[in-house]
């Protein structure tokens, strides 16, 4: 992925195209154990009229610390309220001597939740380039972003590509930084033979249903830090300790006990759902590797990708047509695709005026004018990978 970047429109609408004769494979299908596992836990949950704050809950939280390899795993409704609170607990704030709120140096080519979450907690997005090969914020565009107003990083394991964790502490511990995760896409992905998670001053997890573990809906915040944990823990009770005094405005982030024994059961299942994936990511792989003019996402080195995505790029010029129009092809046979990050972040309404105009991000724009992102998961087999790559080598005739 490291082609030359298109001009892209800020006010431009994605068009989704709609399948001509039905929806035949959709994008996603979640990985959900199987009914009959669950129908009892669920049974138990309801007779014990517990349905929030339960064992089920420190169960799933004591099992992910334990995979993750940190000293707290805080489960919260959704991955977007783990970053909310996560920055409230942090309260940053520039130097007394800068006006204006701090700013939070993060890639634009990543889900909105996480400028949302920024915002939301008074902090500016600083938005900066990302790497064409493996899709992450580079580390030497965030070097270059920090100034006397900068208060923490954000990155992401962009489509379940480990980001360089490594190398962005280096950063942020040398400006005296925090440095926050967005990890929705990290389970089932590993580095050098550990899961994703450990590192960081947080990294937070989606249990949503497009992500390899789910819970319907929920969130993980992964950390080290006591205070931390402690601080999100009265977070995602409204900032109450039980005195009704409020701490802080916190929020309702409460897990319930149904979601966290439905991700609890689907944890037994998360290697095998992740092995899958990257079964299917290689078939694609070689289904596409004879087209010129496609890109495939470059895998960090050491790491296995949760392959929460398998995205390609489309270099119109080369390839001989444009993404869209693979897209529509794709729809054409009933097959559900996505456009990630189409608009990126620095061009939404939301979060424009946040942008310096004067800093470019061409490989941002580039990829979010050319990336699509292919059915895959347990509903992806040989034959859909194999036909969605000869529509893919068709789009153009």
């Amino acid at each position: 992925m490291h082609e030359k970047p298109a001009a892209l429109s800020p006010r431009s609408p994605v068009v989704e195209p709609r399948p001509a004769g039905g929806l035949r494979v959709p994008f996603v299908r979640p990985a959900l154990p199987d009914a009959a596992a669950l129908l009892p836990v669920y049974a138990e949950i309801l007779a014990s009229r517990q349905v929030t704050k339960g064992p089920y809950l420190e169960r799933f939280e004591r099992a992910i610390a334990e995979r993750l390899g940190v000293k707290h795993a805080v489960a919260v409704s959704s991955c977007t309220v783990g970053l909310m609170l996560v920055y409230k607990v942090l309260d940053l704030a520039p130097p007394e001597s800068s006006a204006g709120p701090g700013e939070v140096i993060m890639p634009s080519f990543t889900f909105l939740a996480a400028p949302a979450a920024l915002v939301w907690n008074n902090l500016r997005p600083v938005f900066v380039d990302v790497d064409p090969d493996s899709t992450n914020v580079s580390p030497e565009a965030v070097a270059a972003a920090i100034t006397p107003r900068t208060v923490a990083i954000s990155a992401c394991h962009n489509f379940g590509n480990p980001c360089d964790v490594t190398a962005l502490e280096a950063i942020a511990q040398k400006h005296g930084l925090k440095l926050v995760i967005d990890a929705a896409h990290g389970f089932g992905a590993s580095l050098h033979g550990k899961p994703v998670g450990k590192g960081a001053t947080a990294q937070v997890f989606s249990l949503s249903p497009t992500k390899l573990l789910v819970a319907g809906e929920g969130g993980i915040v992964a950390t080290d830090s006591d205070a931390l944990a402690r601080g999100v823990r009265l977070g995602r009770e409204y900032g109450n300790d039980g005195s009704y005094d409020a701490a802080f405005p916190g929020v309702n982030g409460r897990m319930p006990e149904l979601s966290a024994a439905t991700a609890l059961a689907g944890l037994a299942m998360l290697d095998d759902v992740a092995a899958r994936r990257r079964d299917i990511a290689a078939a694609y792989r070689r289904g596409l590797a004879g087209l010129a003019g496609i890109g495939c996402m470059q895998e960090t080195p050491g790491s296995e990708p949760s392959y929460k995505d398998f995205s390609i790029t489309i270099d119109p010029e080369t390839f001989g047509c444009s993404r869209d129009r693979v897209r529509g092809a794709l729809a054409a046979r009933g097959i559900e695709t996505r456009a990630y990050y189409d608009p990126p972040c620095h061009v939404q309404r939301a979060f424009a005026r946040y942008h310096d105009p004067r800093r470019p991000l061409p490989v941002t724009e580039m990829l979010a004018s050319r990336s699509l992102s292919l059915p895959i998961g347990e509903h992806v087999d040989e034959s859909v990978v194999a036909e969605v790559c000869e529509v893919i080598g068709h789009a153009r005739d």
